[in-house]
């Protein structure tokens, strides 16, 4: 009788401890997740991909990415329908992957460009900011981490109704973020990424009839406005391009901005040598930018980055650059070499002139741009050959690069 009472307390405590292993390690696997990840266009505003595609791209991305791999995707204010979505966290759930979702406004297809958000009567944004957390809070998501960016690239005047505004753009993402954190304990608030190659044009538009700031003098305009305002986000969103119109290697790196016209920035502060904003490292430059206003130890989501390649199943996709692309083979080299670094595995290339992502701990994420964009639009980015209807047609080397060693 001692015996069975004693065998049944090692059992039962043998079950706790495998059982607490269990949970242990999946916190782990939740708080240590490989950075990998991809940028979706299921929807990027203006075209969007029958939901009958969704499952088939995203599971492509679920090869690239490995398990619980991040995905972005954008989600329009005038399509906050949970239904809808839901069927996309739910793909999420069924191949283990991590959603980042990038909360947009609506696209004006007559003047070309995002509308800025509507401003309620005492300037505030508390009615369209009730709605995007009332939108997130619906939604069952496969993971407890709900990471959500709002906005993006603010300091573009195509992304705010023709003319970018700081001080505007800073108290939409307090009031979202406030929101979001009131309605849903698990969410984690980004910033908009921000373009770091866009000019100040003052006061005078740039050729397309838009307005344009550089990114620190449109920080530093949050800044004046809302001392506080990076208080309200738990990670920093980062748009690291490479230069040459996206097409120059990792090693290329650079610190710069351009003012033009009659545009000052009389709170400018040039960085110390070797912080670059301008390169596959260019959060360095925002991270030293958001030290000198007091603000450390924000991790960073690098969640637009790559390179535009020769190949596209459209000939006139309109994301060809003015300058020579390189082919889809050496984008693969450049993207592995951004990733992990060289170590002697590339003779032909440089061993240093960048950080590998994977090597620096403030980096807990990569979401390149971007999977799987109509091709008419988006086919020298692409990482998936794809036809007009959305059908995968091949993958390109890039993707068959990275997902040959997806963990």
């Amino acid at each position: 009788m001692v015996w069975r009472a004693f065998r049944r307390i090692v059992v039962t405590l043998a079950l706790v401890a495998a059982l607490g292993l269990l949970l242990w390690n999946v916190y782990l696997h939740d708080l240590q997740p490989d950075k990998r990840g991809i940028h979706l266009l299921l929807d990027d505003g203006r075209n969007a991909w029958p939901v009958a595609r969704w499952y088939d791209h995203l599971w492509y991305a679920r090869q690239l990415v490995g398990e619980w791999g991040y995905v972005v995707e954008l989600i329009r204010a005038d399509d906050l329908d949970v239904a809808r979505w839901q069927y996309f966290m739910n793909i999420c759930a069924d191949l283990h992957l991590r959603p980042i979702l990038r909360l947009a406004t609506s696209y004006d297809r007559e003047n070309g460009w995002w509308r800025a958000p509507d401003a309620d009567a005492d300037g505030s944004y508390s009615t369209l900011a009730a709605q995007y957390a009332a939108f997130v809070a619906a939604l069952q998501w496969p993971i407890d981490r709900h990471y959500v960016i709002v906005g993006n690239e603010p300091n573009h005047g195509g992304e705010w109704s023709g003319r970018p505004d700081a001080a505007a753009y800073a108290r939409f993402l307090i009031d979202t973020a406030s929101a979001l954190h009131s309605a849903d304990p698990y969410a984690l608030v980004l910033n908009a990424g921000f373009d770091p190659y866009t000019p100040h044009t003052g006061s005078q538009p740039f050729a397309d009839g838009m307005y344009y700031m550089d990114e620190e003098s449109f920080l530093d305009g949050m800044i004046a406005a809302y001392p506080a305002v990076f208080a309200s986000i738990d990670l920093w969103a980062s748009h690291v391009y490479p230069q040459g119109l996206f097409t120059a290697p990792p090693w290329v790196q650079s610190y710069g901005r351009d003012l033009l016209n009659d545009a000052t920035n009389p709170a400018h502060v040039a960085p110390p040598p070797g912080i670059v904003n301008r390169g596959i490292n260019g959060y360095v430059w925002e991270l030293w930018k958001l030290g000198t206003y007091g603000i450390v130890d924000l991790p960073v989501m690098i969640t637009e980055t790559g390179w535009r390649h020769t190949e596209s199943t459209d000939v006139n996709a309109l994301d060809d650059a003015p300058l020579p692309l390189p082919d889809a083979v050496t984008v693969a080299d450049y993207i592995d070499l951004a990733f992990y670094g060289n170590a002697g595995r590339y003779p032909q290339y440089p061993e240093s002139g960048w950080t590998p992502w994977s090597a620096d701990a403030r980096v807990i994420a990569v979401t390149p741009f971007a999977l799987n964009g109509l091709p008419a639009e988006w086919g020298h980015g692409n990482w998936l050959a794809l036809d007009a209807h959305g059908a995968v047609l091949d993958t390109y080397a890039v993707f068959d690069r990275l997902a040959q060693s997806a963990p």
